[in-house]
């Protein structure tokens, strides 16, 4: 078969119990049920290739995690332990060959230095995390970009505790009094964030990380800012608007027309406050489901020994609005309003309004009724 630009790629047909095998300009390889897909033109392409029957763009395969163990980047960085493995790259535990300290190295997978952007994502998300010098983000000391020597790399404050997430997962539903303390110091972050133009625009429970020091209080700590939008540069940015995760993505991301600001990351911090006090998805998973599915407000679904106070019910509901315009300004005016919800003790059951206090007035009734036949019957 003969593709455009003069390659020419032949088909040798396979005997029993052999895979078949492949040549592309002169490279022979055997086409196995494992594949991935060509950064250049998207084609499904065999593990085992060395190029793509396609377009030509040459295949880079990644090495497993466990194998970096031992290495050392940059001639700085010596890898020492696999903390984890997400979609663009892996996480180390890394000592600093000259301090002699360890720090958390986040190394891009070797074949996305083949991908425009990929590599504009991890450039950018070293740059937003650079522009940030708060306690609750996450600190970044170095990062180096070198695709000759075949790596890429952010080096930032290694942090012992858990994510949001294990919590969620462990406690879930929460009262206000344990999750607002948490909010709080996740609006210092984001504010921190929005202070310096950058949006994080993946705030979940997974990129919020609980710090646990000892003998000092947790501490809240904002990860990951791999899709992070920066609003002084990212104006040219339109191929990147619908990735994030859909469940805490906000409807204005889902539709590549309408402008993203900070209060994109309010939505995503509602989704997340609404799921620590009711451990229900505000919304399906479906793009339709967050552009149109009304949010059931937290007392609808909650028993009646979980509901929290109206306020707090309705300051969820705001950061959960479809239209930006209806959610709370900023991060300033979320943290102001949550700082004065614990000042009032949230942290206690509302109280009852409606028919269900009218019923608690009949059976107070009832009771002081029976107490005074009781006392009566006493001094007869």
């Amino acid at each position: 078969m003969r593709l455009s630009g003069g390659w020419v790629f032949r088909v040798f047909h396979h005997s029993a119990g052999l895979p078949m095998m492949s040549e592309f300009a002169g490279h022979r390889y055997f086409v196995s049920t494992s594949t991935q897909s060509c950064l250049r033109c998207g084609e499904a392409v065999s593990t085992e290739c060395t190029h793509c029957g396609t377009c030509g763009q040459h295949m880079v395969r990644d090495d497993p995690p466990e194998a970096w163990i031992g290495r050392v980047v940059d001639g700085k960085y010596e890898i020492t332990e696999v903390l984890g493995v997400g979609g663009m790259g892996m996480v180390f535990c890394a000592r600093r060959v000259l301090v002699g300290d360890e720090v958390a190295l986040k190394v891009l997978f070797p074949r996305f230095l083949q991908s425009p952007l990929q590599r504009q994502l991890f450039e950018d998300e070293a740059v937003a995390s650079a522009r940030l010098d708060h306690p609750n983000v996450v600190t970044v000391f170095d990062a180096e970009f070198d695709e000759e020597a075949g790596y890429a790399y952010i080096a930032m404050e290694l942090l012992r505790g858990r994510t949001y997430r294990a919590m969620l997962k462990e406690q879930a539903p929460m009262p206000p009094a344990v999750v607002l303390p948490i909010m709080v110091q996740v609006c210092e972050g984001l504010l921190a964030a929005h202070q310096a133009r950058v949006i994080h625009r993946d705030l979940k429970p997974d990129n919020i990380f609980l710090e646990e020091r000892e003998g000092e209080p947790l501490r809240v700590k904002l990860v990951d800012f791999g899709i992070a939008a920066m609003l002084d540069v990212d104006e040219r940015d339109e191929q990147r608007r619908l990735l994030g995760t859909l469940r805490y993505m906000a409807p204005e991301q889902c539709i590549l027309e309408n402008p993203v600001d900070e209060r994109a990351d309010l939505y995503a911090l509602g989704v997340v406050i609404y799921e620590s006090l009711t451990r229900r998805r505000a919304t399906g998973k479906t793009i339709s489901a967050v552009l149109d599915e009304e949010v059931q407000p937290p007392n609808v679904v909650l028993p009646e020994d979980q509901k929290i106070p109206e306020a707090l019910e309705d300051l969820v509901m705001q950061l959960l609005a479809k239209d930006p315009e209806v959610r709370p300004a900023s991060a300033a005016a979320v943290e102001g309003t949550l700082l004065r919800f614990l000042e009032d003790d949230f942290g206690r059951q509302p109280e009852p309004t409606g028919e269900r206090r009218n019923i608690y007035i009949l059976v107070a009734l009832v009771l002081a009724g029976l107490l005074g036949g009781v006392v009566w019957g006493l001094f007869q």
